[in-house]
């Protein structure tokens, strides 16, 4: 896994067409803030943020807060999840005094309730396609005129019976290295449903994020490990096992 992993991100960096690259290159200097609950960090471009979550009915105000931000700094923001959690952020929005259709009719804001446009033809969880998305709604984003974006994702919703464990480290630790090899003007924040992860695959992915939100709380790992980092480790686990095998 470790070693496709890294010649597609090579293969992935060099096919990213060159105003998206120009682009996020003007836009590297912009600070970004997360806030949750009242606490704010400061997080540098390119961070893409975990929250664990107990109860589907945490995301929305999590993403409003965070949304909040965005668009008092000229920054478009985009939530895809299912139709209630839309309904639920609709009306975080509007408890911030936020007009929800006047963000939607600028274009500031983008809702999703469908999956399929996130899904390689539709219906295949593909890793570098979801992140070739991402890509694409940065460039379109300073495009339109905005300063950065801001991206969040239920991926328990988006990923339901079709990625594997794998797969969803391969997507975390590919927008971990893309995202801040370009410095890109984004915070991410990706949403799981702590109950239906896997404990090993909840350890994988806290390695994967240096910042994470449990709840109502903001929490920095001294364990994060970035993506060449962790392909390294994961080279040296399977050279290990082999030599046992051996």
């Amino acid at each position: 896994m470790a070693l496709s992993l890294r010649v597609s991100l090579r293969s992935f960096r060099r096919n990213i067409p060159a105003l998206a690259t120009e682009t996020l290159a003007r836009q590297a200097e912009i600070d970004m803030d997360l806030s949750v609950e009242g606490k704010t960090e400061r997080i540098p471009p390119g961070s893409h943020i975990c929250q664990l979550y107990s109860k589907v009915t945490e995301i929305p105000g999590v993403t409003a807060r965070l949304m909040r931000v965005g668009f008092t700094l000229s920054e478009k923001c985009l939530f895809a999840a299912a139709p209630a959690q839309i309904k639920e952020l609709r009306e975080e929005l509007q408890k911030l005094q936020l007009n929800v259709d006047e963000l939607i009719e600028s274009g500031q804001l983008v809702l999703y309730e469908e999956r399929e446009m996130f899904l390689a033809n539709g219906k295949r969880f593909d890793p570098y396609f979801l992140l070739s998305q991402h890509q694409t709604f940065i460039a379109q984003a300073l495009r339109e005129g905005w300063q950065a974006v801001r991206i969040s994702i239920d991926m328990s919703w988006l990923a339901k019976d079709i990625a594997t464990p794998e797969q969803i480290l391969k997507y975390e630790a590919a927008s971990d290295a893309v995202f801040t090899f370009q410095n890109a003007p984004i915070i991410a924040l990706m949403h799981y449903d702590h109950g239906k992860l896997l404990p090993s695959l909840v350890v994988e992915m806290l390695k994967l994020h240096p910042i994470s939100v449990v709840g109502k709380y903001i929490k920095r790992n001294p364990y994060y490990l970035n993506s060449e980092q962790y392909m390294l480790k994961i080279l040296r686990i399977n050279r290990e096992k082999e030599r046992g095998q051996q």
